[in-house]
């Protein structure tokens, strides 16, 4: 359930240049699912001195037991960059969680995809995915080592394949060269996916090329997070509804929904 609150951070650190992981008390998120997301005020203080509109951010982790949740972010402007200097003990102004996340497959073949900051609500998916003794194999791409800040963590949960544009980690190619190899030799696979559009429209052809289910969260800047300001539509394959709202309707959709 959706909720307004106030949440404790607990640690903000810089894991990689220019990118954040932020842990906070957050109970609330304790039922958030992989590929939901929150909307955080990022004045400076929480909540003047900065943007007016709250900045969309992928439940990245969650700890029962503990209480606390994670994001996991990059600095990219004003807001991202009051983010990345609050400190522990302050107090964060979230509404969460948000949209419509995975919905998971029981499948012996599952497959997470992340292209760049799209691994940040793929981590949750993959601990779940984990603990439903099913093993994912995870492809992650980036334009080189430094973007990929989270590699570490999922080679927990399954077997991890590297990409960089430049080679400084695993292989120098795209995302989308090992993964088509993979969907060669293992047929029917259900594949989850976050990351650039144009990365996101090449899975969605390999999908239907290969007879693998994709489903892919799209990033899209949510103003309000809730699809009243109608300023986050995608087009879809729906003769009675031409566009969705990406934070409302999704923002998981089926590949094959999403006019590329």
């Amino acid at each position: 359930m959706m909720k307004n609150f106030k949440a404790e951070i607990i640690s903000n650190k810089e894991v990689n240049p220019d990118i954040f992981n932020l842990i906070f008390k957050a109970p609330e998120l304790a039922a958030a699912a992989p590929g939901q997301f929150l909307e955080i005020l990022c004045g400076a203080d929480g909540v003047s001195g900065g943007p007016f509109l709250r900045r969309p951010f992928g439940v990245y982790n969650t700890d029962v037991k503990k209480g606390t949740a994670e994001i996991l972010f990059k600095v990219l402007g004003q807001g991202t960059k009051n983010l990345s200097a609050r400190k522990a003990g302050e107090i964060l102004d979230i509404v969460g969680p948000l949209g419509s996340g995975f919905k998971i497959i029981d499948t012996p073949r599952p497959v997470i995809a992340g292209g760049g900051m799209g691994v940040a609500p793929l981590l949750l998916l993959a601990k779940i995915l984990h603990e439903k003794k099913q093993k994912p194999i995870i492809f992650l791409g980036a334009k080189n080592k430094e973007e990929l800040a989270a590699a570490e963590k999922f080679e927990k949960y399954g077997k991890v394949i590297l990409t960089t544009d430049d080679g400084s980690a695993g292989e120098k190619c795209f995302l989308n060269i090992p993964l088509e190899k993979y969907l060669k030799e293992n047929k029917n696979a259900v594949i989850y996916s976050c990351g650039p559009h144009p990365m996101l429209k090449c899975l969605a052809e390999l999908g239907k090329k290969y007879k693998a289910a994709v489903q892919v969260s799209l990033e899209e800047k949510m103003a309000c997070g809730l699809g009243v300001c109608r300023g986050c539509p995608v087009e879809v394959k729906n003769k009675d509804e031409k566009y969705k709202m990406v934070c409302k309707d999704g923002p998981v959709f089926p590949a094959e929904d999403v006019v590329w």
